[in-house]
């Protein structure tokens, strides 16, 4: 077994888990967890996230205590990139289950149920392993410069790093 070494929590720890770490995960038992039904796609929500996706140079969507969205966060900050984020899981979402009407019409554009969901220029990007991938192979750069969303050139000239050791 392996961490997620995003989380805070884990950051003094080995990536690879003891023996008896081991032992306690395999004598957990385990079940998926349950399905999220999601409210019906609303046109209001739609306009919602397209407007913040045409409108942000860089739009991330996220849930709060996800470690992939913190992973592209990590990275994002690394290259020096501005970036707007829409929790949809944060409070100020809450009322009226507005979060979750955001998520139907997110996933209705990206027939994407999984977060963070990533736009560069209005365009559907994907997610944080999406973003890694980029990076390594060269392909964020000329996304980011399409959009015109590198600001600090030095700090994505800087970073040397693995995109994935976040």
């Amino acid at each position: 077994g392996e961490r997620y070494l995003s989380t805070p929590l884990f950051g003094d720890f080995s990536a690879d888990m003891t023996v008896e770490e081991k032992e306690i995960a395999n004598s957990t038992p385990s079940a998926p967890p349950p399905t999220i039904t999601m409210p019906a796609v609303t046109d209001e929500a739609v306009d919602f996230v397209k407007n913040m996706n045409g409108s942000n140079k860089i739009m991330i969507w996220s849930l709060e205590y996800c470690e992939f969205c913190w992973t592209i966060f990590r990275l994002f900050d690394k290259l020096g990139l501005e970036y707007k984020v829409v929790n949809i899981d944060a409070f100020e979402y809450a009322k009226d289950n507005q979060g979750n009407k955001y998520r139907a019409a997110l996933s209705s554009i990206t027939e994407c149920n999984t977060f963070p969901q990533c736009f560069i220029g209005g365009k559907f990007m994907g997610g944080a392993a999406d973003a890694c991938m980029k990076h390594k192979k060269g392909e964020l750069l000329p996304l980011m410069q399409e959009a015109g969303a590198i600001t600090d050139q030095a700090a994505w000239d800087a970073y040397d790093g693995d995109a994935f050791e976040f």
